[in-house]
C-alpha cells in the first residue's frame, strides 16, 4: 500500500507551530524529499488527474460532481455568497457566508428570478453555489481562498466579457441588499450575504485516470475528479487507525485533508501512518506539504526509517 497525505495546514503561510510533532518530523527527516512549484490546492489536484487549465483551472465543473451534480457540457462557475465590507475606500471580502439551506434556497429563488436564465444559480450546499451558463464567456477569475481579507478590486474578473459579469455581480448585490433574509440575519447580529464570488470557471475534459485505487477527502474537488476519472471516493474518515482497519492492503490511495490544528493531525493521521509504516502495513508514505509557493513531498519507506543520521527538526524549519 502507498499512502499520498496533502497537508495544508503543516508549512502554509499563517501557520505557527508551538509543539513538537515526533511523527511528522520524523517522516520528513528519514525520508526522499523533493520541492516543486505551488500554486494552490485546486491547482495541485487538477493537474494530480490531468486536468489542464482553461482561463481558469476548471474547479466548478469537477467540484459540482463532487457535491453531487451533472455538469453535461456547460460551462459553470462557482458562485459563492460572501460577505464584503467596506474599509474606507475599498471593498474587502471579508469571508464566505455561513447560511442555513432556508436561506441559500430563498436567496436563490430571487437571484434566479432576476437573471432569468442568463446565468441559473444551484446552492448545492448553501455555502457552496454554482452557476451555470448557456455561453463560454471570454473570463479570467481568481479563487475565493486567494481572495479573502485582502481588498476585492486587485481580485475582479478580467478578460473581454469582465465587464457584463461585474454589472451583473453589482445587480446581485443590490437583490442581496435589499432581501428579507439578509434584513433577518443583520437584525440577530450575523454577517449578511451581500455579494457573489465568481470563480473556478470551466467546462469538463476529459481528465486522466491517475493510477489511484482510493480518494479520501471532504473536498469537492477532490472527490470530483475522482468520480470524473472512475476512482472510488469516500469522505474523510475519523483518523488514519479507524480507515486502516478495514482498507486493502495493495493499492495507491490519495488522502487530502482540510485545516486543522497541527496536533489533531499527528495524532489523527500522522502518528497512525507511521506506526503503520513501521509494522508494514503500508509500504509507503508520501507528505505534501504545501507552503506559500513550493511543495516538499517527502517519500517515506520503512528502511529509510533506520537512517539514525537523518535528524527530527522541528516542522516549520521543513518549509520549502
Amino acid at each position: 500500500m502507498h499512502v499520498h497525505l496533502f497537508v495544508p495546514a503543516l508549512l502554509g503561510p499563517g501557520v505557527e507551530i508551538r509543539e513538537r510533532l515526533p511523527a511528522a518530523e520524523t517522516l520528513i527527516a528519514k525520508g526522499r524529499r523533493k520541492t516543486a512549484a505551488f500554486e494552490s490546492v485546486d491547482a495541485w489536484l487538477c493537474e494530480r488527474f490531468g486536468v489542464a487549465r482553461q482561463r481558469d483551472w476548471p474547479v466548478a465543473p469537477y467540484a459540482l460532481i463532487g457535491d453531487g451534480g451533472a455538469p453535461g457540457d456547460h460551462y459553470w462557475l462557482r458562485a459563492d455568497p460572501v460577505h464584503l465590507v467596506v474599509d474606507r475606500d475599498r471593498l474587502v471580502l471579508a469571508g464566505a457566508a455561513r447560511l442555513s439551506r432556508e436561506e441559500a434556497d430563498s436567496l436563490i429563488e430571487r437571484l434566479n428570478a432576476h437573471f432569468a436564465g442568463e446565468i441559473v444559480l444551484y446552492p448545492m450546499r448553501p455555502d457552496r453555489w454554482y452557476a451555470r451558463l448557456a455561453v463560454t464567456p471570454d473570463l479570467a477569475t481568481a479563487p475565493l481562498s486567494q481572495a479573502l481579507g485582502a481588498s476585492v478590486e486587485p481580485y475582479l474578473p478580467s478578460g473581454a466579457d469582465a465587464r457584463r459579469f461585474r454589472a451583473l455581480v453589482n445587480e446581485a448585490q443590490m437583490l442581496l441588499h435589499e432581501h428579507p433574509v439578509n434584513a433577518a440575519r443583520e437584525a440577530r447580529g450575523e454577517t449578511a450575504a451581500n455579494s457573489l464570488w465568481l470563480w473556478g470557471g470551466g467546462t469538463l475534459a476529459a481528465p486522466e485516470r491517475p493510477g489511484l485505487r482510493l480518494v479520501l477527502a471532504d473536498d469537492p474537488l477532490a472527490r470530483g475528479l475522482a468520480h470524473a476519472t472512475g476512482v472510488a471516493s469516500a469522505a474523510l474518515p475519523a483518523d488514519a487507525g479507524s480507515w486502516l482497519e478495514g482498507a486493502p492492503e495493495e493499492g495507491i490511495f490519495l488522502i487530502v485533508l482540510g485545516d486543522a490544528p497541527a496536533a489533531e493531525l499527528e495524532r489523527r493521521w500522522l502518528a497512525p501512518l507511521l506506526a503503520a509504516l513501521r509494522a508494514s502495513r503500508i509500504g509507503m508514505v508520501t507528505l505534501h506539504l504545501p507552503g506559500e509557493a513550493s511543495l516538499l513531498s517527502v517519500e517515506t519507506v520503512r528502511t529509510d526509517l533506520r537512517h539514525f543520521w537523518r535528524l527530527r527538526r522541528p516542522v516549520a524549519e521543513s518549509a520549502p
